[in-house]
């Protein structure tokens, strides 16, 4: 495509972490012209309000693969990422009950055939590792020393910047409007600032994937859940913490900074529908009571501690809880790439990655096969050791 003020030799729509990974990979390799379209800011919605744990504990091969892959991005940030961003490598704790030992196990062993540094703890390595966690209802703990959590907007910024003077235009306040076609083959993506000439379109566009899929008379099965979390100041006697998730009691929580603790309920996970278009950023009463339940139920002294607020936002959620991505059969030039369902901003940069090799014609080192589009109708889609409504 002949590069020009109205062209562009891929088209990306999306600037939470999905978009800004593939557009970043594409124009690495030397794709030529990237335009990441993004109608508010970058890492405004889903991906900015992520709690952007980045950890491994995954049942499926794939997920492990780019959970895998995504640590070591991580932790080579400057390198593989773009910058600093704000990786924080504290490690993640996993609190295993009776009910859970199974799936526990499961993710342990799976997590150590694929090289994992990963820890089984007893409840009391666990009280020693984190003294304020209560014991009530653990059996045992599992443990990966190497992962954490990272800054999601830092990350998104950083992606987008070091892939500027390789050819990444991201236009920002800039909404996409409608996919053209000629025949099965994409030749235009529409904008609120006129046309632009492309043959390769990615939809990154998150809550709204399901409507630049209907510009092209595809149908996709997405629901939406308002989710939220909430700040809690640390307390002077609350020591620091790992990462935590208890699918028990279905909290999870972390440090946020030095002086606070973010935390949210955790899978399986009870949709609360919304209207992508109308949800409300703010926490309310009776959530901040659902979440505040079992976190003070897990950390007792937190229950004295001094609430800080809160927000909500996104869940983009799939039919079963794993992104959408890759080609669409029968058409020529487009893309998806959404549907984290809570976990895109680990998987994103690694899926960014491949789906970039894919769409320059190259085998990825990571197959994206499982998440293809099609899996559902193929009667493939996939599972978790964790049972409905997760991803793990």
């Amino acid at each position: 495509m002949t590069a020009g003020a109205k062209t562009a030799d891929a088209v990306v729509i999306g600037g939470g972490i999905m978009g800004a990974s593939v557009a970043h990979f594409l124009a690495k390799r030397g794709f030529g012209r990237v335009v990441l379209l993004e109608k508010g800011r970058l890492a405004s919605v889903s991906t900015g309000h992520s709690a952007a744990i980045v950890r491994t504990y995954y049942s499926n091969p794939i997920t492990l693969e780019l959970a895998k892959r995504a640590l070591h991005m991580f932790e080579n940030d400057r390198e593989l990422l773009g910058g600093d961003c704000g990786f924080r490598p504290i490690g993640f704790l996993l609190l295993i009950g009776e009910r859970l030992r199974a799936a526990g196990e499961h993710i342990l062993e799976s997590e150590r055939r694929y090289g994992l540094r990963v820890e089984r703890l007893t409840v009391e390595d666990v009280a020693d590792l984190a003294p304020p966690l209560s014991s009530d209802g653990v059996s045992h703990g599992i443990l990966e020393p190497r992962s954490g959590y990272a800054d999601p907007i830092r990350t998104t910024k950083n992606l987008v910047a070091a892939a500027r003077p390789w050819g990444l235009e991201p236009r920002v306040g800039v909404a996409a409007t409608g996919v053209r076609l000629h025949g099965d083959r994409v030749v235009a993506v529409e904008t609120a600032d006129g046309t632009i000439a492309t043959n390769v379109v990615v939809n990154a566009a998150g809550p709204w994937a399901g409507r630049v899929g209907l510009w092209l008379g595809l149908g996709y099965s997405l629901r939406w859940s308002r989710e939220s979390d909430l700040f809690v100041e640390r307390p002077a006697d609350v020591g620091a913490l790992p990462v935590v998730s208890d699918p028990g009691l279905r909290v999870y929580l972390r440090p946020y900074g030095e002086d606070r603790i973010v935390a949210g309920l955790g899978a399986p996970k009870d949709i609360e529908p919304v209207d992508p278009d109308d949800c409300d950023p703010t926490l309310d009463p009776g959530m901040r009571e659902r979440i505040e339940r079992p976190l003070f139920q897990r950390i007792p002294a937190l229950a004295r501690a001094r609430h800080l607020g809160g927000y909500a936002s996104l869940y983009t959620i799939t039919d079963d809880w794993h992104p959408i991505v890759g080609p669409e059969p029968g058409l020529d030039g487009y893309y998806a790439c959404f549907g984290g369902s809570g976990h895109g901003f680990k998987l994103g940069p690694p899926i960014g990655e491949a789906l970039a090799d894919i769409i320059c014609g190259e085998t990825p080192e990571i197959d994206l096969t499982p998440f293809r589009p099609s899996r559902f109708i193929d009667g493939e889609p996939l599972t978790s050791a964790w049972g409905d409504g997760n991803r793990g």
